[in-house]
């Protein structure tokens, strides 16, 4: 994949951290939007890798600059509220938890340095949904964006703008099975799930629909359909704030 583009009929994107400066130069003069994937280092049952929520955040953040211009920024691997402190289960290996306090500390901090690199957009895209973690995130933003009215940051979940028939908020179940799928395919193995009984949290760390039913064509679905649907509220930011 190409991360810099400079045909007049495509909008400049990139990867921030392989561009040169003139080139991150060119980039923000056209489309001054960061993509900032939030993601996790979480374990996802024995089917799935510890980066799925960075690996799914960072694609489609990827896929989103894409289409819609601006710089994507190295996913930030830091999470609160991981499945390994989540009450009545058993996972105690294969997540690395951060408290509260330092995700807050830290997410103010690297929207406060992005001001300061002139980006007029922020879209903080979590992968890990995990509370009050995306809550902390949403909260940030929104303080954020009281303190500084000529710029936006949108701080969102990809199922918070998708229908509940399509993706609900889940744990390594079909939903994100799927996506990773789609993204990362090589990286599952859906053989490694018991096929003698149901799916379980406390068992399999699963939670939401049956991942034996995960598709790469169910994950294309589902990120296309955020693709639209995220690239029409990034055209009514640009309009505001660009």
């Amino acid at each position: 994949m190409d991360t810099f583009n400079d045909t007049s009929n495509t909008p400049f994107w990139g990867l921030y951290e392989q561009m040169r400066p003139q080139q991150i130069e060119a980039i923000l003069d056209k489309t001054p939007i960061a993509y900032l994937p939030w993601g996790a280092i979480e374990y996802h049952g024995s089917h799935n890798p510890t980066g799925l929520d960075s690996i799914k955040a960072s694609g489609m953040c990827k896929d989103l600059a894409v289409n819609n211009g601006g710089l994507v920024f190295p996913v930030v691997n830091l999470a609160a509220n991981l499945i390994k402190s989540y009450p009545g289960v058993n996972f105690p290996k294969h997540s690395i938890e951060f408290s509260e306090q330092l995700i807050r500390l830290v997410c103010e901090e690297y929207l406060e340095q992005l001001v300061a690199q002139d980006f007029k957009i922020i879209v903080l895209l979590s992968g890990h949904a995990g509370e009050p973690h995306l809550t902390l995130l949403k909260t940030v933003a929104e303080e954020f964006n009281k303190t500084h009215t000529d710029r936006r940051c949108w701080a969102f979940a990809e199922f918070d703008i998708l229908p509940d028939n399509l993706l609900v908020a889940n744990h390594s179940a079909i939903g994100e099975t799927s996506l990773q799928l789609y993204y990362a395919p090589h990286t599952v193995d859906l053989d490694t799930l018991p096929k003698d009984r149901s799916i379980t949290l406390e068992l399999d760390a699963v939670s939401g629909e049956d991942p034996k039913f995960a598709t790469s064509v169910l994950g294309e679905k589902i990120v296309k359909l955020f693709l639209k649907n995220a690239t029409i509220i990034i055209e009514e930011l640009k309009q505001k704030y660009l």
